[in-house]
């Protein structure tokens, strides 16, 4: 007998699935505008379930909105499921390396694993492209005050 799932997770599965760089899936104008709506409802949301299932519609609206993909790692993380956020925060980075809230939230869970080598390189990234990102301050605490050196002397 076939397990039933719900459409929308099935359809978010498939996109995943066939993921590709961001230019491959181009979506229109009003996709973008509308995965934005739903993420920010997404966010707003105070139900885990329902804020869930608008952060997926989002990613289905856009495949390549980074900020909701790494939203919803971000909902996985604090759900205690490690594995799926890893999954979510890694699907945002490949559609933005510099996406913050990524960065942050794999950072946690780098740390958590005891890889703080990957942390420190996340840290590094967002010292270069958000250096008065919350995201930025924050991991940089965790990790210590001197937790990074210069990338380099070059200007």
């Amino acid at each position: 007998m076939m397990a039933k799932f719900p459409r929308n997770v099935v359809l978010l599965a498939l996109l995943l699935a066939c993921a590709a760089p961001a230019p491959v899936f181009a979506s229109s104008a009003a996709m973008r505008e509308a995965s934005q709506v739903l993420l920010g409802k997404g966010l707003a949301a105070s139900d885990t379930n329902r804020a869930r299932r608008l952060l997926e519609q989002s990613i289905v609206a856009d495949p390549a909105n980074a900020a909701a993909l790494s939203a919803l790692g971000h909902l996985y993380q604090t759900g205690g499921k490690a594995d799926l956020a890893r999954k979510y925060y890694g699907l945002a980075l490949s559609t933005d390396p510099t996406e913050p809230s990524a960065l942050f939230g794999a950072a946690e869970l780098d740390i958590a694993d005891g890889k703080t080598a990957d942390a420190r390189d996340r840290l590094r990234i967002l010292k270069v492209v958000c250096p008065a990102c919350s995201q930025t301050h924050d991991l940089e605490n965790k990790l210590g005050s001197n937790a990074t050196a210069p990338l380099s002397s070059h200007p």
